[in-house]
């Protein structure tokens, strides 16, 4: 199977516990002899590199504004390299008329890159939930926020199935998002030796849908 994973954050860059947790994933697929190509947002060390098996394409903001200045701007602007790069990598592989299995993207960072390639190339995708906005800002209603869960809102409606790594997280995207979006919802706890067998079992759910 072949992976495109869109990250914010991918070793060495490492704001908090999506670089490892993606980072682990991303080298335990390919020892499970899947391929993986990884696109990940890092305006400090742009360029493709092969780590260890996993293609790694970091990509940077066209728009060199700080984040915190507006952190929704700054995540509409990246989206663009995000999206261009995730679709070469596609091409690419068309060219030798190999497929893409599936998209897997992290956070609302990644939402509208991968709707977009979704839609664009008829590949399905799955989202994993870190946390959510209603954490994050304490249930603030500020309009950056409410943005903000309007995207993760369209990414649960658009992705094929949905990821959180607790119990409790995925009844707060319930409440937060409607019951509706149960069955779509899996728990998967990054703890242990078989929990990327697990996520690989939903990218097997999402690629056999009719």
């Amino acid at each position: 199977m072949r992976v495109l994973i869109l990250t914010s954050e991918y070793q060495p860059k490492r704001l908090g516990n999506i670089s490892d947790h993606v980072s682990t994933l991303a080298h335990e697929l390919v020892k499970r002899k899947h391929e993986v190509e990884l696109v990940v947002l890092d305006d400090w060390r742009p360029g493709f590199e092969d780590v260890c098996g996993v293609h790694v394409h970091r990509v940077a903001n066209p728009v060199k504004t700080h984040p915190m200045a507006s952190v929704l701007t700054f995540a509409v602007t990246a989206s663009l390299p995000i999206e261009s790069e995730g679709a070469n990598i596609v091409y690419f592989y068309k060219k030798l008329q190999k497929n893409t299995d599936v998209i897997h993207c992290h956070e609302w960072l990644m939402v509208y890159p991968a709707i977009n390639l979704k839609h664009a190339f008829n590949i399905p995708f799955v989202l994993t939930f870190h946390s959510i906005e209603g954490h994050r800002c304490h249930d603030c209603f500020s309009p950056l926020s409410i943005a903000i869960k309007e995207i993760e809102d369209a990414g649960i409606w658009e992705s094929n199935q949905v990821i959180t790594n607790t119990e409790w997280l995925k009844n707060e995207v319930l409440r937060y998002y409607g019951s509706g979006h149960r069955g779509k919802i899996n728990v998967v706890w990054p703890i242990g030796r078989d929990w990327v067998d697990d996520v690989v079992s939903v990218y097997r759910k999402v690629v056999e849908e009719p």
